[in-house]
């Protein structure tokens, strides 16, 4: 007697074993087993007569791909392809973390980390790359900025609509008060799956101040000085054990040094000239490099304006027009911050609305050196350099002075 069924109808006489399988409670081997019992069964049931075959058609089974889960403290953060790939991931992290030619140590976490064969996944199966970027940042795709000239942490918090308090947080390794150009900032709020506490020992070459001298030489001004030999800075190699905590440092301890070369003195010459001889030169440069008028000398709804706005881009450098000392160099009222120069015999320049101020008061100044950027701090309506010029006191119009 030939048997020809299909596994469906074998599957309907043995309801239960039908369950098992189609739940997937048996796998591969198990499975076949399963319909080999099945099949023996009907063969039997055949009352003793003879089979010579069974024409059966196994219905088919989709096998589940096995995938290797990434685990903190018994949830699955996140799913790779292969075991080696999340081991990779596991590396990676520490590697983001480790400092560039150092010589790990030790290296511990807070979580409970496993990596587990299993083909129910409760999250995402990516690539190592990302899942290294997931893991230490806890997003899968991070927005940055790279720092330009002229940004502030001010500028980047307006434009990424993150608090200053967000930004600090979010890149506690920068300073806020001097960023690089070039710099990249997290526009995120930063939530690693994994807090990674790296000792490492790192071997560095340091630089060595070099110590200055003064002189003192009645050919410059009080206040004035001057390079007259030029320091050198020694170096040393440095061994240092350092302790970070997810990339930031907690602890450094020198271990050892050795200076590898001797730093040399940097002699400098001191002014001793008395100020109330500083005279201009009485002939002005251009107190910035480009210039466009927006707001002439002279009246102006139904005032007096008494100096030349010239219009320039936040940041533009201020020059000084000649040479003078610096008198004032503060915030003042609707000129926002503001420098004074005097330049002898009763001539003083004004530069206003300034971004940031670069000298301080009793400073020597010489034609051409920088003293501020454009801004438009005070009462201003848009960046640009309000410039005066007055004699004795009383404001005159730049422009012949030009």
């Amino acid at each position: 007697m030939k048997i020809s069924t299909r596994i469906t109808d074998l599957f309907s006489s043995f309801g239960p074993m039908k369950n098992l399988i189609r739940q997937r409670k048996f796998q591969g081997t198990a499975v076949a087993i399963a319909i080999a019992v099945l099949i023996g069964v009907v063969v039997m049931s055949g009352g003793g007569k003879d089979v010579t075959a069974a024409n059966v058609e196994l219905a088919s089974v989709p096998e589940v791909p096995v995938r290797y889960a990434i685990e903190v403290d018994g949830k699955q953060i996140v799913a790779l392809e292969t075991r080696g790939d999340a081991q990779a991931v596991l590396t990676g992290v520490v590697d983001h973390y480790k400092s560039k030619d150092s010589q790990l140590i030790a290296f511990d976490h807070n979580e409970s980390v496993n990596i587990v064969e299993t083909t129910e996944l409760t999250t995402e199966v990516l690539p190592v790359d990302q899942a290294i970027t997931l893991i230490v940042t806890g997003t899968q795709e991070p927005k940055t900025y790279t720092v330009a000239s002229g940004d502030t942490l001010w500028d980047i918090s307006s434009m990424s609509g993150m608090g200053i308090d967000e930004l600090t947080a979010a890149n506690p390794a920068i300073d806020p008060d001097r960023l690089k150009i070039g710099e990249t900032i997290n526009l995120y709020e930063i939530k690693p799956y994994l807090h990674l506490r790296l000792t490492e020992r790192v071997a560095a070459l340091e630089r060595i101040e070099y110590p200055v001298s003064y002189e003192e030489t009645s050919t410059l001004y009080k206040g004035e000085v001057k390079v007259k030999t030029e320091g050198t800075y020694g170096q040393r190699q440095v061994v240092t054990e350092v302790v970070r905590e997810n990339g930031i440092v907690v602890a450094s301890t020198e271990l050892e040094s050795q200076i590898v070369a001797e730093p040399k003195v940097q002699v400098m010459l001191k002014g001793t000239k008395s100020l109330s001889t500083l005279v201009g030169t009485g002939s002005f440069v251009s107190p910035m490099g480009h210039l466009e008028i927006s707001s002439p000398y002279g009246s102006r709804g139904g005032g007096r304006h008494t100096g030349v706005d010239f219009r320039n881009p936040k940041g533009t450098p201020i020059y000084v027009v000649d040479d003078g000392v610096i008198t004032f160099a503060a915030y003042q009222g609707t000129y926002g911050n503001l420098v004074k120069v005097s330049h002898g015999k009763g001539v003083e320049t004004w530069y206003a609305h300034c971004d940031k101020i670069l000298v301080s008061v009793g400073t020597v100044v010489r034609k051409g050196d920088q003293i501020a950027t454009v801004g438009a701090t005070g009462r201003a309506t848009g960046y640009h350099l309000h410039f005066e010029v007055r004699i004795n006191g009383v404001p005159t119009n730049p422009m012949p002075y030009m």
